[in-house]
């Protein structure tokens, strides 16, 4: 296919220099708004190939699934896994390490509006202790797990999950005493959660260092069918159980 080349301040078919100043002047002001014109076009389509915008950049929160499926609402705690690795090794103490002080992920519940779900999660983790003044002890068989209540091992990792409706905070390694031990959890516990509702899980730590749950061979623990090996620092995996309508 050929194309022809236009001169835009020629009108098809007339030779290059043109007859008039009224043509002339028309052509020219009709080429002008073409330029004017091109930028609209291009932000149409995402800036005329210079790349797209990317979804995961917005910080607008995904609205709430309505579907039929219980276990679909839920799809933000499925299979999911934080990990607090080291970031270096601490020698004056050499059963710790140093990491990042805070990690944490976000998601918006799905769901009915207007409906609070009771979401049943499997909890398993590597964790350090911390302590929980006040708050509640749903089930006494996993003390560790409270309701509620505030911290007062501040410089031990916290790890929690916090909904945002019905609000509550439910802590997932309290336990009377802190010390340098690594304990292993595999529990099961049921959370209220609203459809919509800003689901956070992280960890929070009041220093830079952490019990590392790699370096003694009584603290090389994994977690079966997530991770097949022992990993630095500590880690949380959460899969979902059940979902019902309160």
């Amino acid at each position: 296919m050929e194309f022809q080349r236009l001169d835009y301040c020629t009108a098809p078919g007339q030779s290059s220099k043109p007859k008039s100043v009224m043509l002339t002047f028309t052509l020219i002001m009709n080429r002008l708004r073409l330029r004017a014109v091109l930028p609209a076009l291009c932000l149409a389509a995402f800036g005329c190939g210079h790349g797209k915008v990317h979804s995961e950049q917005m910080s607008v929160p995904a609205p709430a699934i309505s579907s039929g499926d219980p276990m679909q609402v839920a799809a933000g705690f499925a299979q999911f896994f934080l990990h607090d690795n080291c970031t270096a090794q601490y020698p004056p103490q050499p059963d710790t390490c140093l990491h990042d002080r805070l990690h944490q992920q976000s998601f918006t519940f799905g769901g009915k509006p207007g409906i609070v779900y009771n979401v049943t999660l499997r909890i398993r983790g590597i964790f350090e202790p911390t302590t929980i003044l006040g708050g509640d002890t749903p089930d006494p068989a996993h003390p560790y797990f409270k309701v509620g209540g505030t911290v007062s091992a501040v410089d031990w990792s916290q790890w929690g999950i916090e909904i945002s409706e019905p609000k509550q905070t439910f802590w997932l390694n309290h336990y009377p005493s802190v010390g340098h031990i690594i304990y292993k959890e595999d529990f099961e516990a049921t959370i209220a959660v609203a459809a919509g509702a800003t689901v956070v899980i992280r960890v929070a730590d009041g220093n830079d260092r952490q019990i590392d749950g790699k370096t003694a061979p009584d603290r090389q623990q994994i977690i079966p069918g997530v991770v097949d090996h022992p990993l630095a620092g500590q880690m949380l995996r959460i899969d979902v159980i059940r979902v019902k309508p309160k």
